[in-house]
């Protein structure tokens, strides 16, 4: 099994965890087990963000064509991560408007209702804030990854390049001999030729010198 597939199982046992306990706070009355509940469906759900960024690490290092497949899958999981933050949200609303404002709470009272409001609006802003930090977090986590297999491609390049100049240099040296070698034998076999020649005249002049003393 792929680090991939491993990821994608833990996925799924987490996702099912947090839909599992969603479902089940609107039946819990009690406020502390109520808030237990809550933190641990934002446990489950930050679980499941943390697996989606590693299995997007994990198809990077896979061939471009296999990829697909690959995140056709992650855009599903990311769209049942968005479904529940969205539930936990409300629910997460449900209870800051408990906890802000109890019993005391009734729609005919203005102030209330705008103060109520205020509040609730500063919480959202609160929570986005939190989420594009989480968001930032998670794309600085990506760029510094992929930031990290560009300069091991890029060094394994450089050490690529420095073998195939050590490789040009070497034969250069090779060349370098051989053009030498080749020098040396011209110059002995030009000193060959003036050799044969010269011993080829010592002959003819002693055949002609034993033709003569034969003549005379």
């Amino acid at each position: 099994m792929s680090l991939f597939d491993n990821y994608e199982s833990d996925f799924q046992l987490a996702i099912q965890d947090a839909k599992s306990k969603l479902s089940s706070v609107p039946s819990i009355n009690d406020p502390e087990q109520r808030k237990s509940a809550l933190r641990s469906i934002e446990h489950a759900t930050d679980e499941c963000l943390e697996l989606i960024d590693q299995m997007n690490l994990e198809v990077q290092n896979l061939p471009s064509n296999q990829r697909s497949s690959y995140n056709t899958k992650i855009r599903q999981y990311k769209s049942q991560i968005n479904e529940s933050k969205n539930d936990l949200k409300k629910l997460l609303d449900d209870q800051d408007k408990f906890e802000l404002f109890g019993n005391r709470y009734t729609d005919d009272d203005d102030l209330q209702d705008g103060q109520r409001k205020q509040l609730l609006s500063n919480n959202s802003s609160l929570e986005r804030s939190s989420e594009r930090l989480r968001e930032s977090q998670r794309i600085a986590l990506e760029t510094e990854n992929i930031g990290g297999n560009i300069l091991n491609d890029l060094r394994a390049q450089r050490e690529q390049i420095s073998g195939t100049r050590n490789t040009l240099l070497a034969a250069d040296g090779y060349v370098d001999k051989s053009i030498k070698t080749l020098k040396s034998m011209s110059r002995r076999l030009t000193a060959n030729k003036f050799i044969s020649y010269a011993i080829i005249a010592v002959l003819i002049i002693l055949i002609f010198l034993v033709l003569a003393s034969k003549f005379t």
